[in-house]
C-alpha cells in the first residue's frame, strides 16, 4: 500500500477532513514512529574528506550510529591510529586531531557517516511509504486515533442520529499502532547480528575490532556537504581559560586574515576589514557577551570564572 490507499481508507471513516490534511498527518505519524524505532538508516558520503575536517549535518539526521574512513581500495582506515576524535556540535559533524598539530583533512580517500533518518516527506499521494509494508497499518491507526478523539462521528442513540467523539475507537487504535511499533523497534533489534563471543585483553583500554571493506556504490547513500557549501566565510574557535595570546581557529575558512587573542576573560577576534553586517557571533556559553567594534575587530567577553568557550564567526551565502 501507498500513501493513497491510507488516505482513501480515513476518508471513508471521517469525510470531512481533506485528503491533503490526511497526507500531512500520515507524514508526520510515519516521521514518529520512523525516527522512535530507527528504522530507516542511511550512510553519508562526507565530500572532499581531503580538504575537509567539518560538514553539515544531512537533512533528515536523527541519531549518529558510525564514523568510516577508507583508503582508496576501500579497505578500513581507523581514526585511532590517525589520532582523530570526531564530534557532534551545532548540527555540525567535526573531525580534529588529538595531538597538538591541527589536521585541515582527512587522511583517507573515501569518509562516510552511518546515521539513523527521518523518511522522505509524504510529498505526493503516490508516494511509498518507508515503512516496511507490514507495519504501514500502525502510521494509519496513529492518524486514525488522533482523528477519532478529535473529530465527532454520527451513530444512532435512543433511535436518534448524534455525532460524538469516539474514545474506544481512538484508544483501540493507539494501542495497535503501540503494539506495532514495539514489533517493528524489536525487529530491528535483531538484525543487528554480531559475533557475542567475549574478548580477553592482556592490557587495559579500548581496542578497534577489524571492520570489512567499504562498498564502492550503495543505493543509500547520500552526499554530505562540506561548510564550504553552506558558508562563505566561517571560524571556530575552542579555548580554554588560561589559554595564552595568539590562538588558533580550529577550522578557517573564507577569511583572508584572522586572528584570536586572549586576556582574561577578554577574547579579541582580529580581521583585515572583514567583519560587516552580515558577520554572525555563536558562543556556546550564552552567559557571553560580543560587540563588533568595526569591519576588523569582535570582542568577546567570557563570563566570570569561565573554564571553557567555543564559538563560530560566520557568513551564509
Amino acid at each position: 500500500m501507498n500513501t493513497l490507499q491510507h488516505i482513501e481508507s480515513i476518508q471513508q471513516v471521517f469525510p470531512k477532513v481533506s485528503r491533503n490534511q490526511i497526507r500531512l498527518d500520515l507524514d508526520v505519524a510515519q516521521k514518529l514512529i520512523v525516527a522512535n524505532t530507527g528504522s530507516v538508516v542511511t550512510i553519508g558520503s562526507l565530500t572532499a574528506p581531503t580538504t575537509n575536517v567539518a560538514w553539515s549535518l544531512p537533512t533528515g539526521f536523527v541519531e549518529f550510529i558510525d564514523f568510516l574512513m577508507y583508503d582508496t581500495d576501500y579497505n578500513p582506515v581507523y581514526a585511532k591510529e590517525l589520532n582523530y576524535k570526531f564530534e557532534i556540535e551545532n548540527d555540525k559533524f567535526f573531525v580534529y586531531s588529538i595531538t597538538s598539530t591541527p589536521i585541515t583533512g582527512l587522511d583517507c580517500v573515501y569518509a562516510q557517516i552511518v546515521y539513523k533518518a527521518l523518511p522522505t516527506a509524504l510529498s505526493a499521494e503516490a508516494t511509498a511509504m518507508e515503512v516496511e509494508e507490514y507495519y504501514r497499518d500502525a502510521v494509519e491507526s496513529y492518524v486514525l486515533s488522533k482523528y477519532f478523539s478529535k473529530f465527532p462521528i454520527p451513530f444512532v442513540s435512543g433511535g436518534n442520529v448524534v455525532e460524538a467523539l469516539n474514545f474506544q475507537a481512538a484508544a483501540f487504535h493507539k494501542q495497535n499502532y503501540n503494539d506495532l511499533r514495539i514489533q517493528l523497534k524489536r525487529e530491528i533489534n535483531s538484525r543487528q547480528a554480531t559475533d557475542n563471543e567475549p574478548l580477553n585483553y592482556d592490557s587495559p583500554g579500548k581496542y578497534y575490532l577489524p571492520r570489512r571493506p567499504g562498498e564502492a556504490v550503495s543505493a543509500s547513500t547520500v552526499t554530505v556537504g562540506g561548510l564550504s557549501e553552506l558558508y562563505t566565510k566561517f571560524a571556530y574557535y575552542k579555548i580554554t581559560s588560561g589559554t595564552e595570546d595568539g590562538v588558533s581557529a580550529t577550522l578557517s575558512l573564507g577569511y583572508s586574515t584572522i586572528s584570536c587573542s586572549v586576556t582574561s576573560d577578554t577574547i579579541t577576534v582580529s580581521s583585515t576589514a572583514e567583519f560587516d553586517a552580515e558577520t554572525i557571533i555563536l558562543p556556546n556559553n550564552w552567559d557571553a557577551t560580543w560587540v563588533r567594534n568595526s569591519s576588523s575587530e569582535i570582542v568577546i567577553t567570557a563570563p566570570s570564572g569561565w573554564d571553557y568557550i567555543s564559538f563560530e564567526i560566520y557568513e551564509r551565502d
